[in-house]
């Protein structure tokens, strides 16, 4: 008999495919249906066009780790704080906060929103000062 897995548990099964690549782990954990809203980029509908997504993004990082640092769960959804600390394939450090909303279904990730300053990550992956104020 196949025992039900929490919702934060799935999350947290996803935070550890991502942090190790572990593509096939990270595909396991999401819905055939899955929606992916990159808040600032738009969004990406099933599981193959997510794992492009991720693929591609994390190409462009030697290192990098998500620490989840907070998760609030109700129901079938986990919202998760994070701090992003890495380093670019051209040396330069990178570090951000973001927060991930999941929604959980048949268990698997069926939907999942990405929130993080792109801007901010953009401008410390190109080596760019932070903004300053006018």
């Amino acid at each position: 008999m196949d025992v039900p897995t929490s919702p934060q548990t799935i999350v947290q099964q996803y935070f550890a495919s991502i942090n190790s690549r572990d593509w096939p782990a990270l595909r396991e954990l999401l819905h055939p249906h899955l929606s992916l809203r990159v808040v600032g980029r738009g969004r990406l509908e099933g599981v193959e066009a997510a794992l492009a997504y991720f693929e591609t993004l994390l190409a462009g990082f030697t290192e990098g780790t998500d620490r989840p640092t907070r998760f609030l769960a109700s129901g079938s959804s986990v919202v998760v704080e994070i701090d992003f600390d890495g380093r670019t394939v051209g040396g330069r450090p990178v570090a951000f906060s973001a927060v991930d909303v999941f929604d959980i279904s048949e268990g698997k990730i069926r939907s999942l929103s990405v929130w993080y300053d792109s801007l901010d990550v953009a401008r410390q992956v190109k080596g760019l000062r932070e903004r300053t104020e006018p």
